[in-house]
């Protein structure tokens, strides 16, 4: 039973890693480019707002997992968000 909690518990962290991971082309391109154009705003708000209610519950449920890839997640789409509302565009 306990290797089952552990198989489940990596596999969480692999998942976790990897979903973060997919938001740092967009990180790399905002900061390269100087660029948002194109991004929904109201995206990266939503997304950011349910990264703050997932990082909640995973403090609660003692997740530290779930919760470092939250907050890893949150501070890459934080950053485009951040960017996004200043309007960090090349026209400026």
């Amino acid at each position: 039973m306990m290797t089952d909690f552990l198989d489940a518990d990596m596999l969480g962290a692999v998942a976790g890693f990897v979903s973060t991971l997919s938001f740092l082309p967009q990180v790399l391109k905002v900061w390269r480019t100087r660029s948002t154009r194109g991004i929904s705003t109201g995206m990266y708000a939503l997304y950011c707002f349910s990264l703050l209610l997932w990082g909640s519950y995973a403090w609660l449920i003692e997740s530290w997992p779930l919760l470092v890839t939250e907050i890893a997640t949150g501070l890459m789409t934080g950053y485009i968000l951040v960017m996004s509302i200043k309007g960090f565009d090349d026209d400026d």
